[in-house]
């Protein structure tokens, strides 16, 4: 199920902007890039009107169509480079939050999963499978898959009819396609309203995973940023989850 279609107010999703780069908190069912049918109406062009230019503005890091928070992009093609090199070195810290149905109760109150990713380009789905289990699979299969290791912290323990649920500050490590929503379904934590991975919720629908801040050094001045965006859910809504 898809999130409901937001109104398509770019200036207002705006968290941040200078010379360089632009950070907007995105809404659930916005693309991040053109593709999907979703050719004027995603992040890039979105941004590309707002400044009036035909091309020039990229996006740094994507986020699921229905998954919402912030979103990176560069305005000019020396600050996308700058920050692009820096994401594959890992050093640009992504905080998401996440709402998981508790199927399976975590070791300890902070853990890493670490699960291999292949994603299916025909189905747009991901498999994950433990390093163990790769040992055994053919070469052209173990070629497939990709190292993929997410941080994730209990922040709270909620109980609602729907079932016990966790709130979780999830920060991954790498950056794979799906790589959170796959790993916290992997680790028994299943996302409350992710059709593919989760658990379906009537109380939702997009999944229960935002991007609540980006940290990094700007890539001009090489000062710290941080940039932080607000759950676009509350503890009611939690509680009443079915």
């Amino acid at each position: 199920m898809a999130a409901p279609a937001p109104t398509l107010d770019f200036r207002s999703w705006i968290l941040f902007e200078d010379d360089w780069i632009i950070a907007v908190d995105k809404p659930a069912g916005v693309l991040s890039q053109g593709g999907e049918g979703g050719e004027g109406h995603n992040l890039v062009d979105l941004a590309r009107a707002y400044l009036s230019v035909p091309s020039g503005v990229g996006v740094l890091h994507r986020l699921d169509r229905n998954v919402s928070g912030v979103v990176l992009l560069a305005k000019e093609p020396r600050a996308a480079g700058t920050l692009t090199r820096a994401f594959a070195k890992g050093q640009v810290e992504r905080v998401y939050e996440a709402v998981s149905r508790v199927r399976v109760e975590p070791s300890s109150e902070r853990f890493e999963v670490d699960a291999w990713l292949r994603k299916d380009e025909r189905t747009n789905e991901v498999e994950a499978r433990d390093a163990r289990s790769l040992e055994h699979a053919s070469p052209a299969i173990r070629a497939e898959f990709r190292e993929s290791r997410t941080d994730v912290r209990v922040i709270e323990r909620l109980a609602a009819p729907i079932g016990p649920l966790a709130r979780l500050e999830v920060r991954p490590i790498t950056g794979r396609s799906h790589q959170i929503r796959v790993h916290l379904a992997w680790a028994g934590l299943p996302i409350v309203g992710d059709p593919k991975y989760g658990v379906l919720s009537r109380a939702v629908s997009r999944p229960l995973l935002h991007a609540t801040a980006v940290r990094f050094r700007h890539p001009r001045t090489q000062k710290p940023v941080e940039i932080t965006s607000v759950l676009p859910w509350d503890h009611t809504l939690l509680q009443s989850l079915s």
